[in-house]
């Protein structure tokens, strides 16, 4: 199954980078470790601070 997964390039500077992930049922990234920290879909893709990754069979792609 494919996911779609976002981190932001301002957090790599620390030890720990959030990752989100897109909820297809809401069109919204969610933070996997804190559900409650969301972006709209619509956001994080027009915002180039985020990197954004198509994820299957354990291989991340980048979305240009």
């Amino acid at each position: 199954m494919k996911k779609v997964r976002a981190i932001f390039i301002g957090d790599v500077r620390y030890d720990q980078c959030p990752v989100f992930e897109l909820n297809n049922e809401t069109d919204y990234f969610e933070m996997i470790i804190d559900k409650e920290v969301r972006y709209e879909k619509v956001v994080v893709e027009e915002d180039d601070d985020f990197l954004i990754f198509e994820i299957e069979k354990d291989i991340a792609t980048l979305i240009e």
